[in-house]
């Protein structure tokens, strides 16, 4: 009888009080995040594996553009593995040498111990909350954010993937309200792209983009210890999955 009669209170002061679960914070006005070191890709093509490694590196594992292209699968199809010759010119198309997509490269990170992630439509806003986080994401746009026209390519499975000329990756590090902060594989610099720049070329590869969100508590693969051993992952000699 007393709490029936104190019930509308307990509901008006439930409804007045602050909310139990707020709304994740806004992500800052403006980040960077310091400490990625880039470096030159090594090869034509070998932008993914530049960009992996250097943000492997950020997160304290150490491996080289050469082994962590070793570990990728080789496919016709670039969801799969790493399609054609890494020495082609760059600007080239499928079946000739072209690339990979974030899946195989996030699946190699999680092999050397980082807990990796493939993305497609990420969003700008989930990658400034990532970076808002001290956490760099590895994106596919192209160089220099040209904007060729967008190609379809079909594997021996029959599966259809967009493909693009010039297609590419850097390893976000900050934005501001204007645009982001990114390094390019090609020179290993740090480029700063404005939005409205930066989205349309991100946009013609779905945006797709690998986070790590630290190391993970086991190894699922124990690369360290195979070359600790005296051994090596060999070109075209990688693990299929």
């Amino acid at each position: 009888m007393h709490l029936r009669r104190f019930l509308p209170l307990i509901l008006i002061l439930f409804i007045l009080r602050p909310e139990a679960v707020r709304a994740s914070p806004e992500p800052p006005a403006s980040v960077f995040i310091s400490g990625v070191i880039g470096h030159p890709q090594e090869r034509p093509l070998s932008c993914e594996s530049r960009s992996a490694v250097d943000l492997a590196a950020f997160w304290g594992v150490q491996v080289s553009e050469g082994d962590f292209f070793a570990t990728l699968p080789r496919s016709d199809n670039p969801h799969l593995g790493f399609v054609g010759d890494v020495d082609d010119p760059p600007g080239s198309l499928p079946p000739g040498g072209y690339g990979v997509y974030a899946e195989p490269v996030a699946v190699a990170l999680r092999r050397y111990g980082l807990d990796a992630h493939a993305h497609r439509w990420l969003g700008i806003d989930a990658l400034r909350e990532e970076l808002a986080a001290g956490r760099p994401v590895v994106i596919w746009a192209t160089y220099r954010m040209l904007r060729p026209e967008i190609a379809s390519w079909t594997a021996a499975d029959g599966t259809v993937s967009l493909v693009i000329q010039w297609e590419h990756t850097f390893i976000a590090v900050g934005y501001d309200a204007d645009g982001v902060y990114l390094i390019d594989a090609y020179d290993g610099r740090t480029h700063y792209y404005p939005t409205a720049q930066f989205l349309p070329a991100w946009m013609q590869l779905n945006e797709m983009a690998v986070t790590v969100s630290g190391p993970l508590e086991k190894h699922p693969y124990p690369w360290s210890d195979i070359r600790a051993g005296g051994h090596s992952p060999r070109p075209g000699a990688g693990p299929t999955w």
